[in-house]
């Protein structure tokens, strides 16, 4: 028995033609037009390099990549199961001897390994500016502390990527999945924090047993992991964001922050891949693994 990364990635067409096949397709155009998209977007990058040296900003930074990375998780995943139903493609693909966790894993591994890439992009940007704001980047904490930054961000972009694969399949529509990913991740980022928080307000208002008011600094720094009455609050990943980026090197921070809601984001990104494999593996009557 092969290895599964060796299945999944080496010997796997699916993976190969997701990275590297339709990214040949899409720079084979005259070099006249490739440049004239790629150059706006290096020139802006350069600048914003020199802007972030110069005057810091890491919260802007950080910012930027959330936007940049959540937005395009979807963007880069709803049509891949879609895809092969819409063009008819998807019988074909059953008639191959690729097992469900071949199909499955080919297809989202070839987006996580795009992650990464822009991702990249970013991380010396936030080194420029964290360095020019706080003037001890090279210190190990700082170092910690961005790489931190870098695995909330990320981690809950695999998510996205794995519940809009698992949208894309169950759907069969492109736009679809994307608009469903996009509407799932505005409510559990901002509406239902939104909505958690009054509740809790109201519960303070009318006499109940104090849930603690809406401060990071109530946590026990050994105990958020279980303060169920702050769960959408405190796996929100932008407030796990925002918490590092206020505490940054203090003593005093909630043990694992950041750490911790990165695991979790994997551990539901693992889970959702397992039913999507299980549910291909079902229909196709494949092989699981």
């Amino acid at each position: 028995m092969k290895p599964l990364w060796q299945r999944w990635v080496v010997e796997n067409p699916v993976f190969r033609y997701h990275l590297l096949g339709q990214t040949r397709l899409t720079v084979a155009r005259p070099l006249w037009q490739v440049l004239s998209v790629a150059l706006p977007f290096v020139v802006i990058y350069f600048w914003l390099a020199y802007q972030v040296a110069t005057n810091g900003l890491p919260a802007l930074v950080i910012t930027l990549e959330v936007f940049a990375l959540w937005l395009l998780a979807p963007l880069m995943t709803h049509s891949l199961f879609a895809m092969e139903f819409e063009k008819a493609t998807w019988d074909m693909l059953v008639l191959t001897r690729l097992t469900a966790g071949q199909i499955v894993m080919g297809k989202f591994l070839s987006r996580f390994v795009m992650l990464l890439v822009f991702a990249s992009l970013f991380t010396p940007l936030l080194w420029l500016a964290a360095n020019r704001e706080f003037n001890d980047m090279a210190s190990p904490l700082m170092v910690l502390w961005g790489l931190k930054v870098q695995w909330v961000i990320v981690s809950w972009a695999i998510l996205v990527s794995a519940v809009t694969l698992w949208l894309s399949y169950h759907l069969r529509r492109g736009m679809v999945a994307a608009a469903a990913s996009f509407a799932g991740q505005v409510f559990v980022l901002f509406i239902l924090p939104i909505f958690w928080a009054l509740f809790l307000t109201l519960l303070q208002i009318a006499g109940a047993p104090d849930p603690s008011y809406l401060r990071l600094e109530t946590l026990g720094r050994f105990t958020w992991f279980f303060s169920w009455s702050w769960l959408p609050i405190v796996y929100n990943p932008i407030v796990a964001a925002v918490g590092l980026f206020e505490f940054r090197t203090s003593p005093n921070a909630p043990f694992l922050w950041g750490i911790w809601q990165g695991i979790v984001y994997l551990i539901l990104a693992v889970a959702v891949l397992w039913a999507l494999m299980a549910s291909v593996a079902k229909a196709t009557r494949k092989r699981l693994l």
